[in-house]
């Protein structure tokens, strides 16, 4: 015991000059460098930049991984080093109480000045992220000011692995989401085909001659399956948002044959009751851009508006931006507003406000108008209902 307070007052070392500017912006950079980056180089960047910014020969930083003691990195250290510590069970006192511990120097390196972060004492838990950065002391120790900051800079690694390790479970329930969808689509894309062929064919009579009613109600199913295929593809971009994969699928087409399709298609029996007025303007040049995507803006825009409408009808404008180079879709309602303090928050997934829950609908808008390199604003006043509009670029940018 008695050694080891020696080490720890030698670690202290004697007093320095308070911290300077200079080096309050190199921990803040090195704070930064924490949170961003690949987790997969945390450590790596984390021992490396103590060692500079401590101007120290060395550092290490290691976790408890099922009981034991694992070194996930070190910087200016050998082999020797890590066999010292590998391994080790997870029952040591600098771990489980989460107090800094000196240890003595081993041949060829200094002593060891351990800083825990994540104890068990603090957290039970047995899931909970236990750690310890390690510092390697120089002749003389270090300067209070340093030993302050090296116990800063424990804590953040701690909080950094903790982040890194959340961001890597969501990723893998994102990726598992994915492959659930992507199976979910395979087995439903094989009946909707087929569907799709079965009622071209009765309406181009292979079956027999069908009266005008009876094209008509062909026609709506192929219509209706055609949008069932293409809602299928916007499920699975929605998982494919969360993994930053969303794909693009350029054509040239025009705008007006996409609303005309909603308008005759998912929105017939809202349109012949006059709750959607549909109103392109005539000299709209072709869009290059997705096709599907632009029609599952337009899609979810009204679908949005028809709900919170108050079934007093809704307009869905699209014409050509002042500057020309943007087609701007505007879909208006006239419900009951949206307060100023929800709008901010209205394109969030499943974000409550007022008396309306969004869902994923604006969510997609806002995730495909960006990817289309385009934006969207919401205008909104109670009582005067609200105006959603979409600008996007004639040519969608090239991936």
């Amino acid at each position: 015991m008695k050694q080891q307070k020696t080490l720890e007052a030698a670690a202290l070392g004697t007093d320095s000059p308070p911290l300077d500017v200079v080096r309050l912006e190199q921990f803040l950079d090195l704070q930064q460098s924490l949170f961003s980056g690949d987790a997969d180089g945390l450590a790596e960047r984390l021992v490396q930049a103590v060692a500079v910014f401590l101007r120290v020969g060395g550092a290490a930083v290691g976790i408890v991984e099922d009981g034991r003691y694992r070194l996930l990195a070190m910087h200016g250290l050998d082999d020797t080093y890590r066999a010292r510590f590998d391994g080790l069970p997870a029952s040591d006192e600098a771990l489980v109480r989460g107090h800094p511990l000196v240890l003595p120097a081993p041949a060829g390196t200094g002593a060891t000045l351990v800083l825990p972060f994540g104890s068990r004492a603090s957290r039970p838990d047995t899931s909970a992220l236990v750690g310890a950065l390690h510092v390697i002391l120089p002749d003389g120790g270090l300067p209070d000011a340093d030993v302050n900051l090296a116990r800063a800079l424990a804590a953040l690694a701690g909080v950094a692995f903790a982040h890194a390790r959340q961001a890597g479970r969501l990723a893998r329930v994102a990726r598992l989401k994915g492959d659930a969808l992507s199976a979910m689509a395979h087995d439903l894309r094989a009946p909707l085909n087929a569907l799709v062929g079965y009622t071209s064919l009765l309406g181009e009579g292979a079956f027999g001659t069908l009266t005008d009613e009876q094209s008509q109600v062909a026609a709506t199913l192929r219509r209706q399956a055609i949008e069932l295929v293409d809602l299928l593809g916007a499920t699975l971009d929605v998982a494919r948002l969360e993994t930053g994969q969303l794909p693009l699928r350029i054509e040239t087409f025009a705008l007006p044959d996409v609303l005309a399709a909603l308008e005759a298609g998912t929105f017939a029996r809202a349109t012949l009751d006059g709750l959607v007025t549909w109103r392109p303007a005539r000299d709209l040049p072709p869009l290059c851009s997705d096709r599907v995507k632009v029609k599952e803006i337009v899609q979810n825009l009204v679908d949005n508006a028809l709900k919170h409408g108050a079934d007093r009808g809704v307009d869905v404008d699209a014409v050509l931006a002042a500057d020309g180079g943007r087609v701007r879709i505007t879909v208006r309602d006239r419900g009951a507003g949206i307060a100023a303090q929800v709008l901010p928050r209205l394109f969030e997934p499943f974000n409550p406000g007022d008396d309306r829950t969004t869902g994923f609908g604006l969510y997609i808008v806002r995730c495909f108008a960006e990817a289309l390199g385009g934006r969207v604003v919401a205008r909104s006043e109670p009582g005067e209902g609200t105006a959603v509009t979409v600008e996007l670029p004639l040519a969608a940018p090239l991936r």
